[in-house]
């Protein structure tokens, strides 16, 4: 990889020689007030090309920094819910192990029967609140 990154480099200095060869026409450039002395073109295109660099590098370091600043305010904002999350979370559990307790049944207390002692009693079954019924028999004809 180091090998095919010294060939591009080499490349890109040999174009820049024969793009400075071929341009080594003296030229003058012209500001409204100002008018800079015979400079070889390829000059001029070198410290255009820089300063167009150079002024793409300060608005991404511009935008860059923008950036860094919103991802810090997102970053204190997901802190700021996550923190409020965990409270919710740790009342929600608190509340859970309430409501199980509630929702238990409550053993069932009555008064206690003649002859008996305590005040609970166990739920009456079903013979001892109830007469059994007979079904009726089918007669049968033979």
């Amino acid at each position: 990889m180091a090998i095919l990154k010294l060939l591009v480099g080499l490349v890109v200095v040999f174009l820049l020689v024969v793009f400075a060869i071929a341009n080594m026409g003296a030229v003058a450039v012209n500001f409204y007030f100002y008018k800079t002395p015979s400079v070889p073109l390829f000059v001029v295109i070198f410290l255009s090309l820089l300063l167009g660099v150079m002024l793409a590098w300060v608005l991404v370091i511009g935008e860059q920094l923008r950036l860094r600043n919103q991802i810090r305010a997102r970053d204190r904002r997901i802190r700021e819910l996550e923190k409020e999350l965990e409270g919710v979370e740790g009342r929600l559990a608190s509340l859970v192990p309430e409501e199980r307790e509630e929702k238990k049944e409550v053993p069932e207390t009555r008064a206690p029967e003649p002859g008996q002692e305590g005040g609970t009693a166990p739920p009456p079954s079903q013979s001892s609140l109830e007469t059994p019924q007979e079904e009726p028999q089918e007669s049968r004809e033979d």
